[in-house]
């Protein structure tokens, strides 16, 4: 299980969510637990996802941090009195602070309904680049239910005796990095928080008021995919690492086990669960019901508007005394929702995950067999589609890093390359014909992107182009056709199509510039 799914590193479907808001929750006395995740997630949660400029939206239902189950280091305290014992935290992250104020001056709306669920409710902001994915290897980012997977949330309240900024380096340059070495950890996300305001007025019994010795300074998620790997970090050299001054830094250390985890808006949009609610998600989901996800359902649950049918009529209906209108939606392709980074313009792949792909794209070149595998029931097409789609982030990466001892790894020896000015043979054919290209596109000041990439068994089917990154002058474009036999075939076809704008040979100073094997 851990080789299969701590093989992507999905880290980078965070990033846009720069700041991030926040919020312990405490039941209301006199509710069931039972009745309050219903409440929180069926009534409560779809309502706020209505609300604008949000980037993501979850819940996450908590059990009580009981102690026991993390290893204790003298001079921390890890017990929770019962007064502090919270039973939800909703985060939602925003592009911007400027989107987070637009959110909270639309909020108001939901301080009537918080008084239904909750006693105390405390929101922490970060500061814009304060709350990062280190490394998330679990598929879905949009959980509806249980994950599957060992999750906690851990709150650190810092010590007296440091500063908040001597707090912050020791959690971003000792902790972070010390924890996310270990293949056991499946995902770590931090956040390091500003001070509550406790100006928030209280709401209707609701209680916005936390004093200072009460306040966390950070947060971060962790998750095991079970719990040998649990223990197995904990008795490693990368937990040692992380701890051995963690008494100087931290004072309360409190990690709360996650029960379920609900996602109400994602990548901006409203989930199935923000639109419908957890539940009804959960039923569409279970009897796959794929009518309901059609755009002309969605309109009619969202806008009250019916789209035309198929042979071309419109569907109207009344509501009182206006009419809705017909409506038309094109919706694009997100091609790279799940992939392990998106390549499709500059600017979305962090160093870390760049770093990443880098280091698997040397793995998967030194996979190839001399060989070319059989198709069959060892070895599927489906494996083969999988495995091109777990390579293209690392092709993309080491052709914008320039590395041409990846790049012609990637291919057969036997390989056969058509193009405009080909058909090449071999390897030795290829490398002299395209190390111009990869030298053009990969030049200082030049961004290439792939807005474009399609999958089928053995072929992989993209659109390219390179973007100048200071006037956005496209230098080149083409389009291409892969037929790679997964990491045990590589590529022994290839077709391209492609235009240069300025230059077709490179100059011999962009040709040093590129790795060659």
């Amino acid at each position: 299980m851990i080789a299969t799914i701590r093989k992507t590193d999905y880290a980078i479907r965070d990033q846009k969510g720069k700041v991030a808001f926040y919020v312990l929750l405490w039941k209301r006395r006199g509710i069931s637990l039972e009745l309050f995740d219903d409440y929180w997630r069926d009534v409560h949660g779809p309502v706020c996802a209505r609300l604008p400029s949000q980037y993501q939206y979850w819940q996450f239902h908590l059990a009580q941090n009981e102690g026991g189950l993390w290893p204790t280091i003298r001079g921390i305290e890890y017990t929770c009195p019962e007064e502090d014992q919270f039973n939800g935290i909703a985060e939602l992250t925003f592009e911007s602070e400027a989107e987070r104020d637009i959110w909270f001056k639309s909020a108001a709306i939901l301080m009537d309904d918080e008084h239904n669920i909750f006693s105390k409710a405390i929101g922490y902001n970060t500061s814009f680049g304060n709350s990062k994915t280190y490394v998330d290897s679990i598929p879905s980012g949009d959980p509806n239910g249980k994950l599957g997977v060992i999750k906690f949330h851990v709150m650190v309240k810092k010590s007296d005796a440091v500063s908040v900024e001597a707090f912050r380096r020791y959690m971003t340059d000792s902790f972070a990095p010390a924890v996310v070495q270990s293949h056991s950890v499946l995902k770590f996300r931090l956040h390091l928080f500003e001070e509550v305001d406790n100006s928030r007025p209280d709401a209707a019994g609701v209680s916005h008021y936390e004093p200072s010795d009460k306040q966390y300074q950070a947060a971060f998620e962790i998750a095991f995919s079970n719990p040998l790997e649990m223990e197995t970090f904990f008795a490693s050299a990368e937990f040692a690492a992380a701890v051995k001054e963690q008494a100087r830094y931290v004072e309360r250390l409190l990690p709360f086990p996650e029960r379920t985890a609900y996602t109400f808006v994602y990548d901006g949009k409203m989930t199935l669960a923000g639109q419908r609610s957890s539940t009804v998600a959960e039923l569409i989901a279970n009897i796959g019901a794929t009518n309901q996800l059609k755009e002309d359902v969605v309109s009619l649950m969202l806008e009250q508007k019916l789209i035309s049918n198929s042979n071309g009529h419109s569907n109207s209906y009344s509501n009182g005394s206006q009419n809705a209108t017909t409506t038309f939606v094109n919706k694009r392709t997100n091609y790279y929702k799940d992939l392990a980074a998106d390549y499709s313009r500059p600017g979305l792949v962090t160093p870390y995950v760049a770093k990443k792909l880098i280091e698997d794209a040397e793995k998967i070149v030194a996979m190839k067999e001399k060989t070319l595998p059989d198709i069959g029931p060892y070895y599927t097409l489906e494996q083969i589609e999988q495995e091109n789609k777990d390579w293209w982030p690392t092709h993309c990466e080491a052709l914008r890093q320039g590395r041409g001892d990846i790049l012609t790894g990637e291919y057969r020896n036997d390989l056969v390359y058509f193009c405009q000015d080909g058909p090449y043979q071999g390897l030795e054919q290829q490398k002299e014909r395209e190390q111009h290209w990869w030298a053009l596109i990969a030049q200082p000041g030049v961004t290439m992107c792939w807005p474009i990439v399609m999958f089928h068994g053995e072929v992989t089917y993209f659109e390219w182009k390179c973007v100048d990154d200071e006037t956005n002058e496209t230098l080149a474009k083409g389009n291409v056709t892969w037929i790679r036999r997964g990491h045990r075939g590589g590529c022994y076809l290839k077709t391209e199509q492609l235009t240069f704008y300025r230059d077709v040979f490179a100059p011999s100073g962009l040709l040093k510039l590129i790795t060659t094997a």
